[in-house]
């Protein structure tokens, strides 16, 4: 009998433990949580993309346990809490949030939240673990795995205005909001737009007058025979080869703080602009960058050389770090 009371105490402690006064759930709602939604919960939480160290701060249990490196806080002691010793930015090794130091009233704040035994309202801990990702699931759900469908045009009011089958969906969401389309762009407009937006550079004034008089005849052969002739002209190539460099952080140096020049890194942007020009299929030149060396040469028309090794050069885009393997000839370089 003697040893029955202590043992019900003992096995009551954690539910006293975890029942806090009001007012100490309301400083945690009101100072506490939004500090962590804020600063905390994209690195560490049930919904992170990766849980950086192991440790998960959307929980009280999450919080106790701490991760990798040990508990986040001692209940009661903010003085030997790893959390409060993060965010006062006394450790260089250990400074969070790493983006920024939190003000001094939230560090005060999350300082009296472990001072009170981190109160935190009882709730169920959400689920952490990340889903495999399922193939076949994807397949089915995402439209670039479906099989190409012919779509009906929606039938519209303005039943004179489309001139395409595409103007149709055009003109059906204009419609649904209750507007109208533009008019159409005068000769001289019309030029500008079709030369900026193909080839970058603005039409000249024996061009302009040539479709002027183009226009008046046939104005629609005017107009597919300036498109075909931008197109077909190398402007073309260099100007919207200029979107796809932009995007794979093409530079003719290495970035970083020596900022190295990329030697002969110009030939994978005119083998770029060739691409653009040539109306390469797109997914050949996907192929072509992941492993132009292992698939079947597409040889350039004029010069002979094998097109796909070239794109190739995309992997050495990109910032590096040189750490140099003899330091002497580094030195002396």
């Amino acid at each position: 009998m003697r040893y029955f009371f202590p043992l019900i105490l003992l096995t009551a402690l954690p539910v006293v433990a975890a029942e806090f006064a009001s007012a100490d759930l309301e400083f945690f709602e009101k100072k506490i949580r939004p500090v962590l939604a804020e600063h905390c919960y994209k690195c560490h939480s049930a919904k992170s993309k990766k849980l950086k160290g192991g440790l998960r701060l959307d929980h009280r249990a999450g919080v106790l346990k701490g991760g990798d490196s040990g508990a986040a806080i001692v209940s009661g002691k903010p003085e030997q809490s790893r959390l409060i010793e993060a965010i006062g930015y006394d450790n260089v090794d250990l400074e969070m949030p790493p983006r920024g130091k939190l003000t001094a009233a939230q560090i005060a704040d999350l300082t009296e939240w472990v001072k009170r035994a981190a109160p935190w309202p009882k709730e169920s801990v959400a689920d952490g673990t990340q889903k495999k990702f399922n193939l076949a699931q994807r397949r089915a759900e995402h439209w670039a795995w479906h099989p190409v469908k012919k779509q009906t045009p929606p039938k519209v009011k303005q039943t004179d205005w489309p001139a395409s089958p595409i103007d149709h969906f055009i003109l059906a969401k204009l419609e649904a909001a209750k507007l109208k389309p533009a008019g159409p762009a005068s000769n001289r407009t019309f030029i500008r737009r079709a030369y900026f937006d193909l080839t970058g550079l603005p039409p000249t004034p024996k061009a302009i007058a040539a479709f002027e008089k183009a226009a008046i005849i046939n104005r629609q052969s005017a107009i597919e025979n300036l498109i075909d002739g931008l197109l077909a002209s190398p402007h073309f190539g260099e100007r919207w080869a200029r979107h796809w460099l932009d995007l794979v952080r093409y530079a003719e140096t290495f970035g970083h703080e020596f900022d190295f020049q990329n030697q002969e890194v110009w030939r994978y942007r005119d083998y770029v602009i060739r691409a653009f020009n040539a109306d390469v299929p797109y997914d050949r030149f996907v192929k072509e960058h992941i492993a132009g060396d292992q698939i079947k040469p597409r040889f350039a028309k004029n010069g002979g050389w094998n097109e796909s090794r070239l794109a190739t050069a995309w992997w050495w885009l990109g910032q590096h770090c040189h750490s140099p393997v003899d330091i002497r000839a580094y030195q002396a370089e």
